[in-house]
């Protein structure tokens, strides 16, 4: 017991989840979700030291995918927040000396939004504060009689602290982290392993609840969409539950909010904060690419509609071997003034794709596999040129490429700018072919991912150049640009191939162009 504290008495809880709502509760109780039963740890094997090692299985049912991450996400107002609250203060009054832990990005924005919403349900409730339970702003805790608490935490990234050490030793109950697509995924696992005082007596297993609204990033890739834009099937123990704002069980408040949302003008917004769509996206005005709008430029299925494989097919390489190479692929409809950005290619690491000829070897057989014909051109970074010393004498990323790429069927070309034009000149070229240049129109698949989250997020410095603030891998143990290398080789394919417009932009000035032999590419394919 708390000194100056007391426990309520006839405590009266009103709390009508709507089917949704209920759903979310079932996982988060200790008991097994399925059919109720009792969760228990058995072994399931040792690990390399031969230490034994446990899985969580219900011994009614035999369910051993007890949920231990819960997403909620999709469209506002669905009561994701008030849900985790309720959560939160029901934990706390269950069990005496509970840690539980609420988490935003910042503090600030923890204490203006969901930090009230777990006052107004504490009092909601019936508990009184300074007599059912008591509030240190000091250290950012919710006190209750028995001893339990509801700690505020900041997970924002910080430089110096990349691995969240911040965590420490602390030892939390379970927790609750609202609108985690501004949280970096690292410190969500670095808090979940945190999770582990008292668990084992009260919830059996732990239990972490996020919240978030449609948005890009690790949070999509690994509860929602794949990169092919196909549902995704969660890891053991997670699970995802698509929210709409019709799933707040206050019929009054979904009314008003809906007739709200419907005002909104921008349509991607509309989009994803009313129907929980995580296909659209924002537009940032302070990005690199302030003239680059989702709903205009992005299409679904615009590579099964627009592909022509009888066609000359652009591919535009960077070669950054972190976090990922890159290739972006493209056709140009010259007579219609339209560039299709078809399909986008990664070189991962973890499959070892990260080095040319790999790299190239996964294009070829990806092309091969579409039966293209109509011949390829390869572009991309002008610094690809460079010998290193891992290389003999003439050999070169390009070099490589084509010679992987000389499949006969495939006829693949090189094509490059004989210097990187001006970032800064280039940045307000590719904005203006955004905005309409010359009639030019840019349409993406909806599929490219990480080139739609490099047009969003990069940022643009005060000089106007692109903003190229690097992050730790504490996995690859290196730093390298989060955003940047998709967008590059669009910079590059659009510079190279939309000569014409790029010249008089640059009002007369060359083009710095070079094409590597004296002959059109091909007949059909001149620039």
């Amino acid at each position: 017991m708390i000194p100056g504290l007391r426990a309520p008495k006839n405590l009266k809880i009103d709390f009508a989840p709507s089917t949704r709502q209920f759903q979310v509760w079932k996982q988060l109780q200790p008991e097994c979700p399925e059919c109720g039963g009792r969760v228990v740890q058995i072994q399931n094997g040792v690990d390399r030291n031969g230490n034994p090692t446990y899985t969580s299985v219900c011994e009614k049912c035999g369910n051993n995918n007890i949920p231990q991450i819960i997403l909620c996400g999709g469209a506002a107002g669905g009561g994701k927040s008030y849900l985790g609250s309720c959560w939160l203060i029901s934990t706390c009054l269950r069990w005496p000396d509970m840690r539980m832990v609420v988490a935003r990005k910042t503090l600030k924005s923890l204490r203006e939004s969901t930090w009230n919403t777990i006052q107004s349900v504490a009092k909601s409730w019936g508990l009184e504060e300074q007599v059912h339970f008591k509030i240190n702003n000091l250290s950012g805790e919710m006190i209750f009689w028995n001893g339990s608490k509801i700690i505020m935490k900041e997970m924002a990234y910080s430089p110096s602290d990349p691995d969240y050490l911040r965590f420490g030793s602390s030892e939390f109950s379970g927790g609750f982290i609202d609108e985690v697509g501004e949280v970096d995924q690292r410190g969500v696992d670095v808090l979940f392993s945190r999770l582990r005082w008292k668990v084992a007596e009260t919830t059996k297993v732990p239990k972490l609840l996020m919240s978030t609204n449609p948005c890009l990033g690790w949070v999509r890739d690994r509860f929602v969409l794949d990169e092919n834009a196909e549902p995704v099937i969660c890891r053991p123990n997670e699970m995802y539950i698509p929210f709409s704002v019709y799933d707040n069980p206050d019929k009054n408040f979904v009314n008003a909010y809906v007739s709200a949302l419907y005002k909104i003008s921008d349509p991607s917004v509309r989009e994803r904060l009313l129907f929980g769509n995580w296909l659209y996206v924002d537009v940032n005005d302070a990005a690199c690419y302030w003239k680059f709008d989702g709903a205009k430029h992005l299409k679904d299925g615009l590579r099964d509609d627009k592909y022509d494989p009888l066609k000359p097919l652009i591919l535009s390489f960077d070669f950054n071997v972190a976090p990922y190479m890159s290739c972006l692929m493209a056709q140009i409809d010259y007579e219609n003034k339209k560039v299709y950005i078809l399909e986008e290619v990664r070189g991962l690491p973890e499959n070892k794709e990260n080095n040319t000829p790999k790299f190239a070897e996964k294009i070829k057989k990806k092309l091969l596999c579409m039966g293209h014909t109509g011949g390829i051109v390869v572009t991309g970074d002008p610094a690809g040129l460079s010998r290193t010393t891992t290389t003999e004498e003439g050999v070169n990323n390009y070099t490589i490429l084509l010679s992987i790429l000389s499949a006969p069927q495939l006829r693949a070309r090189k094509k490059l700018l004989s210097k990187q034009p001006s970032q800064i000149t280039r940045l307000e070229f590719v904005n203006n072919i955004f905005d309409g240049y010359q009639g030019w129109e840019i349409l993406i698949d909806l599929k490219c991912r990480k080139l739609i989250e490099d047009l969003i997020n990069q940022r643009k410095e005060m000089d106007g150049s692109k903003s190229k603030a690097k992050i730790m891998d504490s996995r690859l143990g290196i730093k390298y640009e989060k955003y940047g290398h998709f967008s590059d080789t669009l910079d590059y394919l659009l510079v190279l191939f939309l000569n014409e417009p790029w010249k008089k932009f640059n009002a007369g000035g060359t083009s710095g162009i070079t094409t590597f032999n004296g002959t059109p590419i091909y007949g059909s394919f001149e620039y």
